[in-house]
């Protein structure tokens, strides 16, 4: 029996490097939209630090830094907000592109299965003609003897 290989095994294995690619994007976009999301979520919280502390006394220069401040805060929250929502859109891209590899993977490997399915039952038909051919020599032996 002789030992079997796939006719497409370059193929496969190229959709498999295509899957673990999508895999390491996936995760990098997904670091990414943490890290942004992260960001985004401190500012916030120093936000709502600065809302928090009112400075109603001293001098107006500093009220004025103060509250130009909050607004610059609050322009960043609203930019970090647009970023975020951007790498989530990527992470769901990346989502999609792992979803549609390994789609193509599970495609190539189906194929792999049925390819071997049908080569291991040619061998065997091949192996019972070969017991049968030898079955019908013996027998003829044993009538002519």
């Amino acid at each position: 029996m002789s030992k079997y290989t796939f006719s497409m095994k370059k193929i496969l294995d190229w959709r498999a490097d295509k899957e673990e690619e999508a895999q390491r994007v996936l995760v990098e976009t997904q670091k990414k939209q943490q890290q942004q999301e992260a960001y985004l979520q401190r500012l916030i919280n120093e936000n709502i630090q600065m809302k928090q502390k009112t400075l109603l006394e001293g001098p107006i220069d500093t009220m004025r830094q103060h509250d130009l401040y909050k607004k610059v805060l609050d322009e960043k929250i609203m930019q970090q907000k647009l970023v975020v929502e951007k790498a989530a859109k990527e992470t769901e891209r990346a989502k999609q592109a792992l979803l549609e590899a390994h789609k193509e993977k599970k495609m190539m490997e189906k194929l792999e299965e049925k390819e071997r399915a049908q080569y291991i039952l040619n061998e065997k038909k091949e192996e019972q003609k070969q017991l049968d051919e030898i079955s019908t020599v013996n027998f003829g032996r044993a009538l002519f003897q």
